[in-house]
């Protein structure tokens, strides 16, 4: 993670995970407090996942804490600068928004590649960027 990369809470929720979570990846409901992976940049997104949640972890009945208001780390898929607006991609990473994708939230702290981490300022549940 990039050193510059940080998360600042206002509100963070348990719920229960549906599937196995990567952290600090987007989060959608699929039934009452219940959440899974985000599948399209157009999803209503609940939160950034903040810790990994197994499959195992689940039977457990571990659940997942969502960063849903706040400063929060998400996973870069591309180089994002600071300033520009982010959604998310099919996997839950963050990318640069593009028309008639749901905006997250504005980019804090830059990534320069895929797989790095930046800070981002949510804006949830996100509009969908006109094109």
């Amino acid at each position: 993670m990039a050193a510059s990369a940080t998360g600042n809470y206002i509100q963070d929720k348990g719920y229960n995970a549906a599937e196995a979570l990567t952290k600090f990846r987007a989060v959608k409901f699929s039934a009452a407090e219940t959440v899974t992976p985000v599948t399209a940049a157009t999803d209503v997104v609940v939160g950034i996942v903040q810790h990994d949640v197994g499959t195992a972890e689940i039977a457990k009945g571990k659940g997942a804490s969502v960063r849903r208001e706040g400063i929060s780390v998400m996973e870069a898929s591309e180089a994002i600068a600071v300033g520009q607006l982010v959604s998310c991609t099919t996997a839950g990473k963050a990318q640069v928004a593009a028309a008639t994708e749901r905006v997250i939230g504005v980019c804090e702290q830059a990534a320069s590649a895929d797989t790095e981490y930046i800070s981002v300022k949510l804006d949830l549940p996100g509009s969908i960027l006109a094109a």
